[in-house]
């Protein structure tokens, strides 16, 4: 019996062992994720970003500012950084006159 439970304990340490090394060569990839800054990507978080209110033409130089500076939080939120991509992005919230 004592032999029984030897040989159990040596291979529960084996698998144990094995395990071990798995979780190290884990956390080895995640340091290094963590130090090229793709940890953001690798979680793929879902964040739920309000849309910016659409733009109608408006005179007021503060309504302009309100709305570029509001487009801008939108395109940090979701990740734009292509001026293209923002270009096209907002001209979506252009109703009436801006649109034309």
């Amino acid at each position: 019996m004592v032999m029984a439970l030897k040989e159990e304990t040596r291979a529960m340490m084996r698998a144990l062992s094995t395990r071990i090394e798995e979780l190290e060569g884990e956390l080895t990839m995640c340091r290094v994720a963590v130090g090229r800054g793709v940890l953001g990507v690798t979680l793929n978080c879902k964040i739920n970003v309000p849309k910016p209110k659409k733009f109608n033409w408006v005179r007021f130089a503060r309504e302009v500012d309100n709305f570029l500076w509001e487009m801008e939080q939108y395109f940090r939120a979701v990740s734009i950084n292509d001026d293209n991509a923002k270009v096209n992005t907002a001209a979506r919230y252009f109703t009436d006159f801006a649109l034309l």
